[in-house]
């Protein structure tokens, strides 16, 4: 079933939206995220794990605090906007 080209584009809007937004919020300066000590002293303690991986911890931890709040765009907001578009606002 292919959709509309009207469909195709609202569904590009809301891409386009979130992708905006999200690039808005990236972390560039990790010195800023200040709620997460006890991240700090976890990860820390795993200091051997991140070995070769993670250079940077406090910039590791922004970006994660990052992709959780992109998790939660799509969950809460862009799929059910999706969703919408797709079924013509049926329920």
């Amino acid at each position: 079933m292919a959709l509309e080209n009207k469909t195709q584009e609202k569904i590009a809007t809301e891409v386009i939206k979130t992708l905006v937004s999200r690039f808005e919020n990236f972390p560039v300066d990790a010195s800023q995220n200040k709620n997460a000590p006890f991240h700090t002293a976890f990860l820390n303690a795993f200091t051997d794990k991140f070995k070769d991986k993670v250079s940077d911890i406090p910039f590791f931890i922004s970006l994660s605090s990052w992709m959780h709040g992109l998790n939660t765009t799509l969950g809460q907001t862009f799929f059910e906007n999706i969703a919408h578009h797709i079924s013509n606002g049926e329920n």
